[in-house]
This record gives structure tokens, sequence and C-alpha cells, in this order.
């Protein structure tokens, strides 16, 4: 095996040809000491950078079943580390850097390969871990004083500080870092929105591409405390600085419980510290301070329809998962459901059982990522940003579902059992990709095979419809519900 070495700012690494790629694998980019903020790390010799780093420590992920556990020395604290693929060929190139997604519970830099996300594309793509749970997101500062105000946001910093690793060394591996653009899905697109909260998120990226999600996973400071006082009623230890020296098993065991129930999603996530995003952050979300650039921003139309695909009795369920998913914000979901519910009986004088399973998955769908996204597209554009903004529509339109047709299957996956219709899907996944990846290349999704893609502009509002027919269409007043708060979780 012939060594690839590339001398960066912190030390040397060695990577491998794999196919057209130069892999450099687990570059560590920063060390922390549990619970605090991570600094830049470096090295001396030469780092055999040929295999995959730690993944964060982790409570495995229900769906996609695996076939047996990972082994446990695939994790660990030391997780900081991020990949580096580069294509063989000349030139400065740009780079798209991916924060995986897993409701800041799961995933790692794994998760996506280069030879699905970059095909035959010539940019550089970076991937990243971060720490997750309560490693990365567990506010300390009322339990164990000043020293961890930041604990809520280690996560956050986490990506910051590997944003500004790759800023400072991905020439050396054939990117300009002039252009880089930073995609995530889910809980990888919501960090992205937090991030560029903070000024040196200008200096770090250019460009962002956030598929369901958006800023709406900032919590207040008083819900991150009693989230932590929850999951020190469940960790019981003698002394809460236990906390700092107890063994990794008995702190993820703690947190399973806290997440027990299957609307945990918003438990975690960056919080308004006042140290790390301030406490007016909302007031900064609308103003000069949030980031500019170019940005695609979408959501898919029935983002949490498995609700409906595994609970024949959600009608009755609802209320219970909407104070899961939402919190205080849960009793403004119930209100809207029965508006919709009885604008249905006006139109056709009942609401069947059916129709109410669709019109609790429509405020689901519309308050944990619709209602964001489209308020995002329109907090940009009024702030100077060139934005395209899609909604994903192809049946049946999951989670996500957009990044999964453009960087994962090309077809949908299992999600379609039925092979007739392979051939139109591989033709839309990869419609997607194409825009997708023009927009990494150019700052623009338009080109040979996507539809015309217009920028999301006042007076107009189009946004690009996924679809078996996909084309620009308007965005309609009453195509989300509105009527949340900015933060979508609060205790």
């Amino acid at each position: 095996m012939e060594q690839i070495i590339v001398q960066t700012k912190q030390g040397t690494v060695s990577g491998k040809m794999e196919g057209r790629f130069a892999a450099f694998k687990g570059i560590p980019y920063g060390k922390a000491a549990r619970f605090r903020r991570a600094e830049m790390c470096r090295w001396d010799g030469v780092l055999d950078c040929t295999g995959f780093g730690k993944k964060a420590p982790q409570i495995p992920a229900p769906f996609p079943p695996r076939p047996e556990p990972e082994p446990k020395d695939h994790f660990g604290e030391d997780c900081l580390n991020l990949n580096i693929y580069t294509p063989d060929t000349e030139g400065s190139m740009p780079v798209l850097v991916d924060i995986h997604g897993g409701a800041f519970q799961n995933g790692s830099n794994q998760d996506h390969t280069p030879d699905k996300v970059a095909e035959d594309r010539n940019f550089v793509y970076v991937n990243l871990n971060y720490r997750l749970g309560i490693f990365g997101y567990l506010y300390l500062g009322h339990i164990l004083g000043p020293g961890y105000q930041t604990s809520g946001n280690n996560g956050l910093t986490d990506q910051m500080l590997a944003l500004r690793w790759v800023h400072e060394n991905i020439r050396a591996f054939g990117g300009d870092p002039e252009r880089v653009t930073v995609m995530g899905a889910s809980a990888g697109a919501k960090s992205i929105a937090a991030l560029m909260l903070l000024p040196e998120s200008r200096t770090y990226f250019s460009q962002v591409l956030l598929s369901s999600g958006a800023y709406q996973c900032v919590r207040s400071e008083e819900t991150a405390e009693k989230v932590a006082e929850r999951y020190f009623e469940l960790l019981k230890p003698d002394d809460p600085e236990e906390i700092l020296t107890m063994d990794t098993e008995r702190l993820l065991a703690a947190q399973k419980e806290l997440c027990a129930s299957g609307e945990s999603t918003c438990v975690f996530g960056p919080v308004a510290d006042g140290a790390v995003i301030p406490y007016e952050w909302e007031e900064r979300l609308h103003s000069d301070q949030y980031w500019s650039g170019r940005a695609i921003v979408g959501s898919c139309r029935n983002e949490l329809v498995f609700y409906k695909f595994f609970d024949q009795n959600l009608p009755e369920h609802a209320p219970s998962i909407a104070e899961g998913l939402f919190g205080l914000n849960a009793k403004t979901a119930e209100e809207d459901y029965e508006k919709l519910c009885q604008e249905v009986v006006r139109e056709k004088g009942n609401c069947d059982e059916e129709t109410k399973k669709d019109l609790w998955i429509k405020v689901f769908s519309d308050y944990m990522y619709r209602t964001y996204s489209s308020r995002l597209a329109q907090i940009l554009e009024r702030n100077g940003s060139t934005v395209y903004k899609y909604s994903m529509e192809y049946a049946p339109a999951i989670h996500c579902q957009d990044q999964s047709f453009a960087f994962e299957s090309k077809d949908g996956g299992e999600l379609y059992p039925d092979e007739t219709t392979r051939e139109e899907r591989l033709r839309f996944g990869h419609m997607i990709f194409r825009a997708y990846t023009n927009f990494v290349m150019t700052g623009n999704p338009n080109g040979e095979g996507v539809p015309q893609w217009p920028g999301y502009r006042e007076g107009e509002f189009l946004q690009m419809r996924w679809d078996a027919e996909s084309k620009a269409v308007p965005e309609t007043e009453d195509d989300t519900l509105q009527r949340f708060p900015e933060q979508v979780y609060r205790l």
C-alpha cells in the first residue's frame, strides 16, 4: 500500500487511495476533558490515518436495526476526528463538509460514503464526528458551576472547531477554503443553523445545504436546566461531581432511560447559555448579525408519517406524543389539530379516522420541521442571502428523504419494494444529486437534467417541488402552520 503524506498545521498524516479518492480517516481535530470545551490538538511524527477513528459514545438508534451490536471498541470519548476524501485531480476544488444527523444522540462520520456523495464530481468531501447526547449537550452550568457553563454546547463547539481545522488545512488536501459548503440533514441541519448564529461561521463557510432542519433546536437555559435535572434524578449520584469520573456505560444507561419514550428528538441540542449562544439569540437570528451566503433549505411534506404507519391508534395517542415532542408547545399543537379537524367537518361533514391521522401528521411534520425551514428561508432571503428552497413531495415524503435519494440509495431504498418504479426513482434520485452537487460546485443548483430552480424571493417565494414531475411552484401562505415560537421544545 502506497502511503500518501500530507503536512497539516497540526502535524503530518498518511492516507491511501480508495477508488478515485485519496482517503484520510480519523484525523484528530480536537481533544477535550469530559464536559469541557475542546481544544485543537497536535502530534509529532506521521499519524496513520488509513482507518476510521472512534465514534462518539451513543445508544444505538432503533432504526435501521442492526443484525448484531457494533463492537464497543468502535466508540470512545476521544472521538473528535474527521475524514477527508479528495479526488485524484489537479487544482483547487470546492469543499463539502457533512455534519451527520441522529437527534443529537446517534450517528458518526461513517454514515455517508464518498462514492455515494461525490460520485463523479470533483470536490473534496469531509465528514466529522462531534460529541453526542449528554457528552455533547448536557447543560451543567447550574449544577457544576461557571467552569461548565458551555457544556450544553460542546457538540456545537466541536463542530465549529472542526470547521476551523478544515479552514486552516484544506488547501493541503486540494480544497479551496473560500468555497466551503456545509451540509446536514435533521440534527445536522439544525446544528448548522445554530452555528450560523456564531460570528466565526462567516469565515468558515459560505454555503449551506439544510435538509429537514433549521434553528428550532436551540433550547433556552431554563429548558436545558430541567433536562439536566431529570437526568440527575435518573443517574442518582451521591455527589454531582461524580459525573466527571463515572463509567461511560452508567452515564449512557441513564441517558437511555431519559430518552426512553420515542419522542426524545428535542431533548438534546444547542443551548442559549449566554456564553456560546447569546440569550438574545432570537434577535440575532432576525438581524444582520446572522450568517448570510448561499443556501439550499427545505423539508419533506410528511416528515413524521411513520407515526401513522406504526400506530393504528394515532389520534388517541397523539396528544401525549405532542407533549414528548414539543413540551409546553403541545397545547398549541392540539389547538391547531382541532382547527384543522373543524375545517374538514365544515367542508365534508365529518372527519374520519384516516383523516385525523393525516392531520396529526401535518401538525407533527410542520412544527417539528417544515415551519422552521420556511421561516429560515425567509430570514435568509431578507438578509441578502441567495436562497433555493424545496419541498420533498415524492410519496411517502418522509423525514430526510431527499438526501436519502441523492446521497444514499439513489432509488429510495427499502421504502419502495415495488421494482416497477425503480427506473423512475433512479432518474429522480440522480436529478436531486445533480442539483445539490451543482450547488456545491458552483453555488447554483441549476444545470443539465435539473428543472429550472429559481431563487426564493419576496413577492414570489417559489420553491422546488421534488416529485414525479418536479418543478418550481409558489409557496402558499397556508403551506405550513406558523403559531409555534422559535424554540420548538420548551419545559
